[in-house]
Formats: C-alpha cells, structure tokens, sequence
C-alpha cells in the first residue's frame, strides 16, 4: 500500500493522483505516520508543500521510527536541497515534474532501488549477524553434457530449486479460476526468463508450486542463487508488471541438491525419490515466504562468495542443516 501523508492536501496533489485517490494500492491522508500502521511492503511519502523546515524534521522523525519505506513529494518544489533527504534515509524523492506522472510503476521502481541497496549491506530484521555454516558437501560423481543427453531410467545429480507463490489469501479464490491461470502462465515466463542463466528445466508443476532441475556445476548453482535473490528483491515490480497484479504476493524459494532417476516432464508420477520428496518438504515445512532456503547438501561453491554473508543458519530440517537468506528491511 502506499500512503501520502498531506497536512495541506493541496490542489496540485490532488490533481497528480487523479482516480488513483482511495483506490486499493494508493490512499491520500492526513495523519502522521503512527496510524496507518506500516507493513512490510507499504510506502509512505511526506507532502512537504508548505511546511516549515522544523516540521519537516519533525515529521522525518516520525517516518524514520516506523521502520518502513518512506519518502517526500514536493509537488511545488519548495526544497532547497532534495539530495538531503537521501541523507536521512529516504527511499525516493518526487518533485514538480515527477508528481504530474504519479503510477504504480513509478512507486515500484523506487521500493525495488530501495530493496536492493538493503542487499548490499546484508540488513534482516533479525539482526543476526550469523554466517552461513561452512559446508562440508561436495559434487556428486556425473558430468551433465546437455539436456539432450538426459535419459529416462537413469539416475542424474541435479540442483533442486522449488519455486511457491503466496498471498495473504488463497490467489485462486480472490482473482478467480481464469485469472489464476493467466497469472500461473505469466510466471512460467518470469521464471524461465530469471532462470535462463542457470539453464534451469521446468520437470514438475503444481497449484502453486514449480520444481526445477539444474545440472550439477557450480556456475550453475550459482546463477541460480543469484536468480532467486534477485526475484525477491523485486517481488514487487514483478508482481505488478509481468503478473499483472494489484496485490501483494510474496515467493518462496527451496533449493536441494542430490541424484534422483529422471524421468520427462509430464511422466514424473511413478518417481519414488528422498531427493525429490525433501525438497518439496523444505519447501512446505521449513522454508518461509521472501527467502531463498538451501539445505545442507548443497555444496559451498554453488554458493557465491560474495553472497555466502546474506545467509543465516536456520537449525535443521529432517535432520539436514538449513540456511535462510536474510530478510532485508529498510533504514
């Protein structure tokens, strides 16, 4: 949701949002941040038009103590100096031309900026500081030459990265049986697009869950880390933009590594496989909407140096060592 706090309620505004006011994803309010109560992905801009600069400070304390994303809207351009809001924190700054064009894509391309300068300083809302543990795995015997190579019957080490969306309601019932399907098509897109690196191959589809295999190499297992991370870092552009979406919707990544008999996509319901089975467990039981969860049995160098600091330990499951990448939250 996004919110624009409004002590004047001026013309200009009113006239920037339009038909927006009051609708679901944007409202126009009066009160200073407190009330409504800021979740996880809403947005809450300060209209600055002719308040004092000890107003103006007043009220960034405010916004800054509720955690969220906030930034200012200066519709007349009365800021002196708009860069100082960034030193405060601020997520966005929407001055007198950028208010004429006020949409969903606009707000959303400043949430995502905001997002991803929280992955380069590794914030989570645990403040744990705990590194990923030092895993012991390695490659399993096999060398993957191509998908075309691949034989039914015959047992193969592959990643295992299952893929969920979640709402805060059944997806299905609240945008009905024909939009669902649109949706389930859009993100069939989206992941083959976001996975094409890691030269992922749907095998099993369900309601709301894809599994996918990826051969067994590092730079395989890399890519698709950083494919995952990336996704839900943009969640929310991703949402409205390819999936057409105007609720929030949140994914949920698993990724297991291990050998299991392939079989083509489309024939996969005879397969009694630990590997196949733990994974859609992990994905059920143990991993959580807005993070990537990697069990222990994926090797260390599928992981990238560079990202190994952005996962916490997160106990067991079935007796198998967890990580969770951090949720990343904004100052």
């Amino acid at each position: 949701m996004i919110y624009i706090v409004s002590l004047k309620k001026t013309d200009v505004l009113k006239r920037a949002l339009g038909e927006n006011a009051g609708k679901d994803w944007i409202d126009l309010i009066q009160l200073i941040p407190g009330k409504p109560e800021l979740k996880t992905n809403d947005q809450i801009y300060l209209d600055i038009t002719g308040l004092e600069s000890a107003e103006i400070k007043k009220s960034i304390v405010s916004l800054k103590k509720s955690g969220g994303f906030w930034g200012i809207i200066d519709p007349k351009g009365e800021a002196d100096d708009p860069a100082s809001f960034f030193f405060d924190g601020a997520g966005d700054y929407i001055g007198p031309k950028a208010v004429k064009n006020l949409s969903k894509k606009r707000f959303a391309a400043a949430l995502s900026w905001r997002i991803s300068t929280a992955l380069i300083k590794a914030a989570d809302t645990e403040a744990d500081n705990t590194q990923i543990p030092v895993k012991k795995k390695t490659f399993l015997p096999g060398k993957f030459e191509g998908w075309k190579t691949i034989r039914s019957g015959i047992s193969y080490p592959f990643f295992f990265m299952l893929v969920s969306i979640n709402g805060k309601s059944n997806l299905r019932t609240m945008i009905g049986e024909s939009s669902f399907n649109i949706v389930k098509t859009r993100l069939h897109d989206v992941l083959q697009r976001e996975l094409w690196e890691a030269d992922a191959k749907l095998w099993i589809e369900t309601e709301y869950n894809s599994l996918y295999l990826i051969p067994s190499k590092p730079e395989n297992g890399k890519s698709c880390v950083e494919a995952a991370l990336k996704m839900i870092l943009n969640s929310r552009i991703i949402t409205i933009e390819d999936l057409g979406l105007s609720i929030e919707v949140y994914f949920t990544f698993s990724l297991h590594y291990g050998e299991t008999i392939y079989q083509t996509p489309g024939k996969t319901g005879k397969i009694i496989s630990e590997t196949v089975n733990y994974v859609y467990h992990l994905g059920a039981r143990k991993a959580e909407p807005g993070r990537l969860s990697i069990s222990g049995e994926v090797p260390e160098e599928a992981i990238p140096d560079g990202l190994k600091e952005l996962f916490v330990d997160a106990g067991t499951f079935e007796n198998i060592p967890v990580s969770h990448s951090k949720r990343f939250v904004y100052e």
